[in-house]
């Protein structure tokens, strides 16, 4: 599951243009990924015509340290510069407006020889919002609170679709695993199969697994 937390950690390094960087200044670069990145692209968190817009749109960023903070606007390419002020330790907000793609990246160690540092967001919150709005009743019976609620209260399941087909094979292992982790397959009629309604049961059971501890 995806919640949005503070990173605590330095990014690893990337090289941009020379005429981005120079010794008073590093680079950050924003970048925006699948949170479903499958190579089944009905349940894609969003494709990628719109990670691409997303991933070119300008961000907003916020860094401060004990002392001071500064605002800033990325470029187009989600490229900004780090003031050396801020080398040391500091936290750098990202779209501080816009809650569903909003982070905190926290350093609180400097960022000796790294020079490009790289601010990754999931696509969660809007995939998320996507498809609540578009199956709202779904989204409310299925969201991945939902599965944590269910989980606690031993109401454990695995969500399959009548209208969908499935391979004998995928079948029998979802049967194994029912037997083997203690769950029950639930079959739902009432589900019409459009993107966001495969996308919510898929986020569903994947919560589910991994309560449960499975991995595959």
């Amino acid at each position: 599951m995806k919640k949005r937390f503070k990173h605590y950690f330095i990014i690893p390094v990337l090289f941009f243009n020379s005429f981005l960087f120079s010794q008073n200044n590093k680079i950050g670069k924003v970048i925006i990924e699948k949170y479903i990145n499958s190579n089944d692209k009905v349940i894609q968190s969003t494709t990628d015509s719109e990670l691409e817009f997303l991933n070119k749109r300008k961000h907003d960023i916020i860094i401060r340290n004990d002392s001071d903070s500064i605002f800033l606007k990325s470029n187009k390419n989600g490229l900004f510069k780090i003031p050396k002020k801020y080398f040391d330790s500091c936290s750098i907000v990202v779209n501080n407006n816009f809650k569903e793609l909003k982070e905190e990246f926290v350093f609180i160690d400097s960022f000796k020889e790294t020079d490009t540092i790289e601010l990754k967001i999931s696509d969660f919150h809007i995939s998320n919002k996507t498809d609540s709005t578009k199956s709202p009743n779904l989204y409310v019976k299925y969201n991945i609170f939902q599965a944590e609620k269910d989980f606690l209260n031993k109401k454990r399941r695995y969500l399959m679709i009548v209208s969908s087909s499935y391979s004998p094979k995928f079948v029998k292992e979802i049967d194994s695993k029912s037997k083997k982790y203690g769950f029950e397959i639930e079959y739902l009629d009432d589900i019409k199969g459009t993107l966001s309604e495969l996308r919510i049961i898929y986020r569903y059971n994947k919560r589910m697994f991994e309560l449960l501890g499975i991995k595959d």
